[in-house]
């Protein structure tokens, strides 16, 4: 089966792997769509995401939905030929944090296509991808295979805002519209924010954001535009990864407001105002890791329609192309999510 394969910077190869068999609790699916996520781009454009460095060919990939194609002995439940999304969390289900179901904060825990630890992760971006049966959610038939691939981001925006608490009547702020930004805006949307502003330093990505949800869209290079928001938000999501972004969400956050950190920072120590931005307003600063007992709810959300990912999706490649699906989901003034699709 072909596989998309990392071997460093700029250097993605399309490879023939041996077809897997599912062992004990094990299931083989047959790839629906596999969703180009920006550490899938980092990994290709830098060879790392922060401190993981990629030291050995990698498969990438983490973002999947697909069909049961082949189920290991043990498996109950799924059945060839039914639709599914996976959790791409590998927790070790014994230590306190997954006794207390925070499964997310696990020490153990390996997730697909990762070079954080060695050997690496070997992500699902291949024709047939092999999960564990405890990894996954089914879906139904009638879920478009491509909006379930996007499961996953909307896992990670409904644990970001669970951080944050009730959203009832509040001003939400938002600094990044990429996918989770953009998705946070419509989870915010849902639990009944009663303004949603969201920025960005491009145009495109806040056209997506105004269809999934915000109520208004600022650009981030025009920060007279935000004047009104400073010290006027009682919850804020740093979703851009970047300082400029942090610093703008503490700025307007309100006194006695809430700030979660979703976006993971280039730099490991970065200035932090701590006395005005944080003391001086009694702020409460949080951070938000990936998702876990979200995956069910996202999944019902997207299937039942609530939640209508369309506007997310701007292509879609066969696996084939996946050096070209990744070069397009980098430019930012044209892209959203790039989602690979199988056969």
């Amino acid at each position: 089966m072909k596989a998309c394969v990392l071997h460093g910077p700029k250097d993605l190869r399309l490879e023939d792997i041996p077809l897997p068999e599912p062992t004990a609790g094990h299931v083989r699916l047959r790839m629906g769509g596999v969703g180009i996520c920006g550490s899938d781009l980092h990994y290709y454009h830098h060879g790392r995401v922060g401190n993981a460095v990629v030291c050995e060919p990698m498969i990438l990939g983490h973002e999947l939905s697909g069909v049961v194609d082949k189920v290991g002995p043990g498996v109950t439940g799924l059945d060839p030929g039914q639709k599914v999304i996976v959790n791409p969390t590998d927790e070790c289900g014994t230590c306190a944090y997954c006794r207390a179901g925070r499964q997310n904060l696990c020490p153990s825990l390996r997730y697909f296509g990762s070079a954080a630890r060695t050997p690496h992760v070997q992500g699902i971006m291949v024709e047939y991808p092999l999960v564990q049966a405890r990894q996954i959610v089914p879906v139904s038939d009638d879920m478009p295979l491509d909006q379930a691939a996007c499961v996953e981001p909307l896992a990670i925006a409904l644990h970001a805002v669970s951080r944050a608490g009730n959203l009832l009547g509040k001003r939400v702020f938002i600094s990044g519209a990429g996918p989770v930004g953009c998705l946070i805006a419509a989870v915010a949307r849902l639990n009944g924010a009663s303004e949603v502003v969201i920025s960005d330093m491009e145009s495109f990505p806040l056209g997506v954001a105004a269809k999934l949800g915000a109520d208004r869209t600022v650009k981030a290079d025009k920060p007279e535009d935000m004047a009104d928001l400073e010290n006027a938000c009682q919850v804020s999501f740093e979703a851009s990864g970047a300082i400029g972004g942090m610093q703008t969400c503490l700025r307007n956050v309100a006194p006695g407001g809430t700030v979660v950190h979703v976006g993971f920072l280039s730099s490991e120590e970065v200035a932090y105002p701590i006395n005005t931005m944080v003391i001086r307003k009694e702020a409460t600063v949080c951070g938000s890791l990936r998702a876990y007992q979200e995956f069910p709810l996202a999944a019902r959300l997207v299937e039942t329609g609530r939640l209508d990912l369309t506007p997310l999706i701007t292509a879609t490649y066969p696996l084939d192309k996946a050096e070209e699906a990744i070069l397009v989901a980098s430019d930012k003034t044209r892209s959203m999510k790039v989602v690979l699709t199988g056969k």
